[in-house]
């Protein structure tokens, strides 16, 4: 990690003078002309338009078109007709606000500097991925098929890579609703480096995938599917008559059910060496916890209600087997002890919460039956707004955390940022000077009402990360 020696002010005005850059009307109009947007002088900008789309409202979508031309006078003293701006949805419009999400996303709005965390001395990166789905309005389906397998449901399906040391959205696509998660964990799994974490869900669990990591010399953690056959070495192999070992020997199936019988609520066992897959053995390493029998009967409702919704039946093996999580990784033991490994995989809930606010904070999934270009225009206008106060989001959190050692709320902070956005809009009209203030004022809202409530004992990203703040601090001087 680099040295920190700058003041907040100082810190902030680095930030300010990178939005003055990205949102500046040069870049705009640069991106705006490369995309096709801009062709000829008009009344109607760039600025417009992300003003439109990024600031002034999270509901272009369903938003009445008189009051988004009411809106754009006020702001930007733009008068148009409802008509006029309707027209100016369009696929041009879309290909603008791709570029710059695009721009954003490769450059980034803030500094890559790390969390300060124990992780940091054996893992480059950890890296989250996960995808979150919302219907559509019928209509959307020849572009947006849904997942459910009728061609007459739309949806449309976000795929998110995240990585949690630095904050930065690694990668984002939007897609139809009917997408593969696992083909896009494929793809994915393509890009890793050497001693990145990738924690996967189970709808990216893929054998080949991991054994690409390992090749890349990454580590992943994840959880078995339950229908993988678990192996290990027969100790006592069968030879036939010629005095060659029978191939079939080598390897004997584990019970998962019988280790489960004699397993206690909270405890888990390891298994150090064992091999998944009936022909082409994996070798793995195999963490199993037996769950709270209150921990066992919520999955069971769960799994009960999602029976119900999708009209599926869970095999009984798999209900069985509901009482324990089953996890699997190449990490050794001197980087992630075997304690260690439900809090670790738990870390994967930080891109729920980010979806989360996607839906309740930003509306990414408001839609009404509108032409598809205005709905696009609003997907990638909630996309920039939401890159761009996700990425202050870390920063806010980090300078809270270097220079008053304290932890933030993810939630509470997106909350408070969503609020600043328009005095953002106004101030990143005039100078970068005035992006400060805004920027000094906003970490002195968050640094009030932002900090994390620290409830039941239960354990913080920080805590997870090994990261030292106050609280952390408290109490480990009162032990």
């Amino acid at each position: 990690m680099k040295s920190i020696s700058l003041s907040i002010s100082e810190e902030m005005h680095l930030l300010a003078q990178q939005l003055h850059h990205h949102f500046s009307p040069a870049q705009l109009e640069e991106l705006a002309r490369k995309a096709g947007f801009v062709q000829r002088k008009s009344k109607y900008t760039p600025q417009d338009l992300i003003s439109l789309c990024v600031f002034l409202n999270d509901d272009v979508s369903v938003t009445p078109l008189t009051r988004l031309c009411s809106q754009l006078d006020a702001s930007n003293h733009l008068s148009m007709s409802a008509e006029g701006l309707n027209q100016r949805f369009n696929s041009s419009a879309i290909a603008f606000l791709q570029s710059l999400f695009s721009t954003l996303l490769q450059e980034k709005i803030s500094t890559s500097f790390s969390l300060p965390c124990e992780c940091n001395s054996y893992f480059h990166r950890i890296r989250i991925l996960d995808s979150t789905v919302f219907q559509l309005p019928d209509p959307y389906a020849d572009r947006y098929q849904g997942s459910g397998g009728s061609s007459h449901t739309a949806g449309m399906k976000i795929q998110l890579e995240y990585e949690l040391i630095t904050g930065e959205f690694l990668q984002v696509d939007v897609g139809p609703g009917k997408n593969n998660d696992g083909l896009y964990g494929t793809k994915r799994a393509k890009t890793v480096e050497k001693n990145d974490l990738c924690i996967r869900d189970l709808g990216y669990f893929c054998l080949d995938d991991f054994e690409e990591m390992e090749r890349q010399g990454a580590f992943y953690v994840s959880r078995l599917k339950l229908n993988i056959r678990v192996y290990e070495k027969n100790k006592e192999v069968e030879q036939s008559k010629d005095g060659r070992v029978k191939k079939q020997s080598l390897f004997r199936e584990l019970d998962l059910e019988e280790i489960m019988g004699r397993l206690q609520p909270g405890e888990i066992v390891e298994l150090p060496e064992v091999y998944l897959g009936r022909y082409n053995k994996f070798r793995t390493r195999l963490l199993i916890y037996k769950l709270t029998p209150e921990q066992t009967q919520k999955r069971l409702m769960i799994r009960a209600k999602q029976e119900k919704k999708k009209n599926i039946t869970y095999k009984e093996r798999t209900k069985r087997l509901s009482a324990i999580n089953i996890y699997m990784t190449n990490t050794p033991d001197v980087y992630l002890k075997k304690e260690y490994i439900h809090d670790l995989y738990s870390l994967r809930w930080q891109i729920e919460i980010l979806f989360k606010t996607w839906k309740s904070i930003f509306h990414i999934d408001q839609c009404k039956s509108i032409k598809t270009e205005r709905f696009e225009c609003h997907v990638y206008g909630q996309l920039i707004a939401i890159l761009l106060s996700s990425s202050l989001m870390f920063q806010m959190r980090r300078l809270l955390l270097i220079k008053k050692k304290q932890e933030a709320s993810e939630f509470k902070v997106i909350c408070i940022l969503k609020d600043y956005l328009l005095s953002l809009h106004e101030a990143i009209k005039k100078q970068a000077d005035d992006i400060q203030q805004v920027l000094l004022q906003l970490f002195r809202m968050i640094e009030k009402n932002g900090r994390k409530s620290h409830r039941y004992e239960k354990k913080t990203v920080f805590d997870i990360l090994g990261v030292i703040y106050e609280s952390r601090q408290k109490s480990r001087r009162a032990a």
